[in-house]
C-alpha cells in the first residue's frame, strides 16, 4: 500500500498539469488554483461534529470532491475546468500513461536558479513544486503490485464521473467502451469496483493523520471513538504496513480500552505502542543493537498474544523484504546477537527458540476434522527444547547475565513438566525463590510460585497450596497484572478444591469469579480453566455443554497461532473421554489413540498418560480388559512419578476394573484364578480410593467405596463389606454437612 499517493492525489496530478499548460481560462485560473491548494495543503484534523470531517474526501466519489470545477471556465467556450479534467482523466488508459505523466511532470519543476528557465516552470520553493516532487519520489518507490493496486484503485474512483463524460465526450466514450469491453476497466462494471473498493485505498499518511484525530478527539472530548469512525480506521488499517500507523493504532486502542473500563487492556496496548515505536526509532537512527533488542521483544509478544492482525512488523523476515517464517527470524536474531557481541539477546532468542520448539508444531497436510489433524503434525521434539534451554543457561552463566537466570530455570521448569519429571520441575522453580530470591525478577517470582501452588494442589495438597499464595500476595500489591495472576491461581485452587468435594454450587461461583481473568490474556491461567470449567460440567452430568466446550476449545487451538499443541491433544483426549461417559466408547477410541501417537511422537508425557489412561477406560467399555491391564500397566510407573494424583488414582480404579472383567470373562466359577483377579481388583481399588482420600475427592472416594463392597460381597467377606459400606455412609453425611 501506498504511503503518500491514492486516487485523489493522482488527479490533482492531472488538473496540476492542465493548470502549468495552461488549459483554462484566465477567469477560472485562480479558483482552479485555489481547489489544487486547498488539496495538497489540507490535512486530517479534529474539525466538526465527533471529528467526522477528518474523513471528507477520503473515501468521496470523484464526481463529488471534483465537482466545484464546473464552476471554473477552461480554455474552450462552453466547457468548464471540470469537463476538461474528465477528457484528461479519462485519457489514461492504463499504466504506460501514468508513468508518462510522471516524466512530464519531472519537467516542469525549475532545475536551477536560471531566471529565463523559471518563466517556464514551476520553483523548485512553492508548495505546488513540492507537491509534484514528492508524488513523483513516492511514485518511484512503489513496488509493481503497490503501482497496479494504485491504478485499479484510480480506475474505481473516475467511474462515477463515466455518465457525465460519456454525455460531453460522445465519441470518445464509444471508443473506449469498443476497446475496453473484454477487460475489467469497462463502465459496466466500473461502477461496482467502485463500491467494492469504496473507502480501502488510503494511504498511509492519511490513515496517521486520522488516528492522530481521533486520538486529539478522545483527549479533548474525554469520549470514545464513533463507532461508523472506528469501523473506518480499523478497515483503513488492516491496508498499512507502515510503523508509524501500527504505534498509533496501538496508542488510539489504549484510549478505548481506558474510556471503556478495562484497564488491563489499556495497559497492554500502550506497551505495544511504545514498542513499535522504540523499534521505529531504532531504524530511523539505524541503531543495530536497540532494533535487534526490540525485535527480539516482539516476537517474544507475537508468541506470547497471539493476534491474527497486520501489522507493520509481523515478522523479521518481512522486515528484511523476505516471507520466511519464525525459524528464520530466530536464526536472524543469534546471528546479529553473536554479530554484536550482545549476549542477553543471544540468551532470550535461545529461549523463544526452545519455546518455538516446545508449544508449537507446525501441521504441514491440515483437515477440517480435528482429530484427524493431530496425525500429521510433523515431528517435534522437546528434547531439542531442553537443549537449548541449557545453551541459555550456559550463556547466562559464561557472562553473568543475572536478570535471565530466572527465566531460564521457568523454561527448564515447563520442559521437565512436558517429559513427565515432576520432581526436577519443582526444584526448577524453586530454585527461582530459594537460589535468586529478591535478585529475580518479580513476574518470573510470581510465575514461578504460582506453578509451585498448583503444583502442590495436583499432588493433594490443595490447602497448602492456597496458603503459599495467600502469604505471597502482599508482595504484588500495587503491580496489578502480577496480582490477577496470584488471585486467579487462588481462584482456581478454590474451584478445583470445590469439584473435588462436590460443592458444585460453590464451584459455579468460583468459576464465575475467573470469567473476567480471561482478558488477561494469560495462556497458562486460561488453559487451566477450560480444564476445570469441563470438569465441572461433567460433575454435573451435562455432557452435551461439556462436549460443546471441547469442540471449542479444539477449534479455538486451530486457528489460534502459535498455539501449544498439547493443549489441543489434552482437549482430544478429554473429547474422547466425554464418548466414553456417555456411552460411545467406539467414538473416542480413534480420537484417544491418535492422541496418544501423536503425543508420544513429540515427547508429550503427560500428555501421553493422559491419553492412555483414557485408552484403557474405552477397552475396558468395550470388555477387552487384558489389553487395558497391560497398557495401564507399562504406564503406571511414570504415573507414580508425577504430581497428578487425580490420574493415578484414576489409573488404579481402571486396572481394578480390569482384573474384575478378566474374572468374569475367562475365569471359571469358583476357580482360583478367579479369586486371585478378585484381590487383585481389591488391591487396587484400595490403592486408588487412598489417593482420592488424599485428594479429598468425595466423588472418587464414594465410587471406590462401592466397588470395594461389591468385591467383598462377591468373595463371601461379608464384615469387609459391612465396613465399606459404613465408611461411604459416613462419607455421605460428611458431605451433607459440609453442605449445609
Amino acid at each position: 500500500m501506498a504511503r503518500y499517493l491514492t486516487p485523489i492525489r493522482l488527479g490533482i496530478l492531472i488538473l496540476t498539469e492542465q493548470y502549468l499548460c495552461g488549459q483554462f481560462a484566465s477567469s477560472g485560473q485562480l479558483g482552479v488554483l485555489s481547489f489544487i491548494a486547498s488539496h495538497i495543503t489540507a490535512r486530517a484534523g479534529p474539525t466538526g461534529k465527533d471529528g467526522q470531517d477528518a474523513f471528507v474526501g477520503l473515501d468521496a466519489h470523484a464526481v463529488e470532491i471534483l465537482g466545484p470545477l464546473s464552476k471554473c471556465a477552461s480554455d474552450v467556450p462552453g466547457r468548464t475546468a471540470y469537463d476538461a479534467l474528465l477528457q484528461r482523466l479519462w485519457k489514461l488508459d492504463g499504466l504506460d500513461a501514468v508513468y508518462e505523466l510522471f516524466e512530464r511532470l519531472g519537467q516542469v519543476i525549475a532545475p536551477g536558479s536560471d531566471p529565463e528557465e523559471m518563466q517556464k516552470v514551476v520553483s523548485r520553493a512553492s508548495p505546488l513544486s513540492q507537491f509534484v516532487r514528492r508524488c513523483s519520489v513516492e511514485f518511484t518507490r512503489l513496488q509493481f503490485a503497490d503501482t497496479q493496486a494504485l491504478w485499479a484503485a484510480f480506475v474505481a474512483w473516475r467511474a462515477s464521473t463515466h455518465a457525465v463524460w460519456a454525455q460531453r465526450n460522445p465519441d470518445a466514450a464509444a471508443h473506449y467502451s469498443e476497446v475496453a469491453s473484454s477487460s475489467r476497466d469497462r463502465p459496466t462494471n466500473a461502477r461496482r469496483s467502485m463500491t467494492e473498493e469504496e473507502g480501502r485505498y488510503v494511504s498511509a499518511e492519511d490513515t496517521n493523520d486520522l488516528i492522530t484525530s481521533s486520538v486529539h478527539h478522545l483527549q479533548k472530548m474525554g469520549t470514545r471513538v464513533p463507532d461508523a469512525m472506528r469501523r473506518k480506521l480499523q478497515s483503513w488499517i488492516h491496508e498499512q504496513r507502515d510503523a508509524g500507523v501500527q504505534s498509533l493504532q496501538h496508542f488510539l486502542a489504549f484510549f478505548e480500552h481506558w474510556r471503556s473500563g478495562q484497564y488491563t487492556m489499556a495497559l497492554e496496548s500502550l506497551h505495544r505502542y511504545f514498542d513499535y515505536s522504540l523499534i521505529g526509532k531504532a531504524r530511523e537512527n539505524q541503531d543495530s543493537a536497540c532494533l535487534n533488542f526490540a525485535l527480539s521483544w516482539l516476537l517474544y509478544l507475537r508468541q506470547a498474544k497471539p493476534d491474527n492482525r497486520v501489522s507493520a512488523f509481523g515478522s523479521v523476515s518481512g522486515l528484511l523484504g523476505g516471507v520466511a517464517g519464525e525459524q528464520d527470524e530466530i536464526s536472524f536474531l543469534k546471528a546479529k546477537a553473536r554479530e554484536t557481541k550482545h549476549w542477553s539477546l543471544l540468551s532470550s532468542t535461545l529461549l523463544e527458540e526452545a519455546k518455538l520448539d516446545m508449544y508449537t508444531v507446525p501441521n504441514m497436510h491440515p483437515e477440517p476434522r480435528s482429530e484427524a489433524v493431530t496425525d500429521r503434525f510433523q515431528t517435534g521434539s522437546t528434547t531439542k527444547s531442553v537443549e537449548l534451554i541449557m545453551q541459555s543457561a550456559f550463556v547466562n552463566v559464561q557472562h553473568n547475565l543475572r536478570t535471565l537466570m530466572p527465566a531460564t530455570s521457568l523454561f527448564e521448569g515447563a520442559a521437565f513438566d512436558r517429559l513427565a519429571q515432576s520432581q526436577l520441575a519443582a526444584r526448577a522453580h524453586d530454585t527461582i525463590q530459594i537460589v535468586y530470591g529478591d535478585q529475580a525478577p518479580l513476574s518470573d517470582r510470581t510465575r514461578s510460585l504460582c506453578r509451585t501452588a498448583y503444583g502442590i494442589a495436583q499432588s493433594g495438597r490443595c490447602s497448602a497450596g492456597l496458603d503459599m499464595l495467600r502469604a505471597y500476595l502482599p508482595c504484588v500489591n500495587g503491580v496489578l497484572k502480577l496480582e490477577q495472576r496470584v488471585t486467579g491461581f487462588m481462584n482456581l485452587l478454590q474451584l478445583m478444591g470445590s469439584l473435588r468435594n462436590e460443592r458444585l454450587d460453590a464451584a459455579a461461583y468460583y468459576h464465575s469469579q475467573l470469567l473476567p481473568l480471561r482478558s488477561l490474556g494469560d495462556p497458562e491461567l486460561d488453559f487451566e480453566l477450560d480444564l476445570l470449567e469441563i470438569d465441572l460440567y461433567v460433575r454435573r452430568r451435562d455432557l452435551d455443554t461439556a462436549m460443546k466446550a471441547v469442540n471449542t476449545h479444539i477449534r479455538q487451538n486451530e486457528g489460534h497461532s502459535p498455539a501449544d499443541i498439547a493443549n489441543r491433544l489434552h482437549f482430544l483426549v478429554l473429547k474422547s473421554t466425554i464418548f466414553a461417559l456417555s456411552g460411545q466408547a467406539t467414538k473416542g477410541f480413534s480420537i484417544a489413540l491418535r492422541a496418544a501417537s501423536t503425543a508420544a511422537r513429540l515427547r508429550l508425557l503427560p500428555t501421553l498418560l493422559e491419553a492412555i489412561t483414557a485408552l484403557a477406560i474405552i477397552l475396558n467399555d468395550l470388555s477387552e480388559f487384558d489389553a487395558a491391564r497391560r497398557l495401564l500397566d507399562a504406564a503406571l510407573p511414570m504415573m507414580i512419578e508425577t504430581r497428578h494424583c487425580r490420574l493415578t488414582a484414576r489409573s488404579f480404579v481402571t486396572i481394578g476394573e480390569a482384573h474384575v472383567g478378566l474374572a468374569g470373562t475367562t475365569c471359571a466359577p469358583d476357580s482360583s484364578e478367579r479369586i486371585q483377579q478378585i484381590r487383585a481388583a481389591e488391591i487396587h481399588v484400595e490403592r486408588g480410593r487412598e489417593l482420592y482420600a488424599r485428594l479429598d475427592d468425595t466423588s472418587g472416594v464414594l465410587d471406590c467405596l462401592v466397588m470395594k463392597a461389591q468385591l467383598a460381597r462377591w468373595r463371601g467377606d461379608e464384615q469387609l463389606a459391612a465396613r465399606a459400606d459404613a465408611q461411604f455412609a459416613q462419607k455421605l453425611r460428611d458431605r451433607h454437612e459440609a453442605a449445609e
